[in-house]
């Protein structure tokens, strides 16, 4: 059986794994806001049980892009797919609102 570490020796969890809740929220913000961005790129119309809900690229691709830039900011662990996510947000910023334009959907 091995000799348990002296008590100056003993390390945190956070030290042990080198996880942090700010990275898992980086990486939970990125994921969301790539998620909000393709949703906001493929312009649904929503229907439930009778309540129409629009989705305006304008208000979900600025949601998509601020979580994104937020979680780029964040850093951390989850830096690359934090960049990703503001370069799909960007990208299907464009893809929104040149769809919306075409369709003559409303932006706002």
């Amino acid at each position: 059986m091995p000799a348990l570490p002296a008590p100056e020796q003993e390390m945190s969890s956070m030290e042990a794994d080198g996880r942090s809740g700010i990275d898992t929220l980086a990486g939970l913000m990125a994921s969301v806001a790539i998620f909000i961005s393709v949703l906001g790129a493929t312009d649904f119309d929503f229907s439930i049980e009778g309540t129409h809900l629009d989705a305006r690229p304008v208000r979900l691709s600025v949601a998509a892009v601020v979580l994104a830039l937020v979680a780029a900011g964040l850093g951390g662990r989850h830096r690359r797919l934090a960049g990703a996510a503001v370069a799909i947000a960007g990208t299907c910023w464009i893809i929104a609102m040149t769809v919306a334009v075409i369709t003559q959907r409303p932006l706002f």
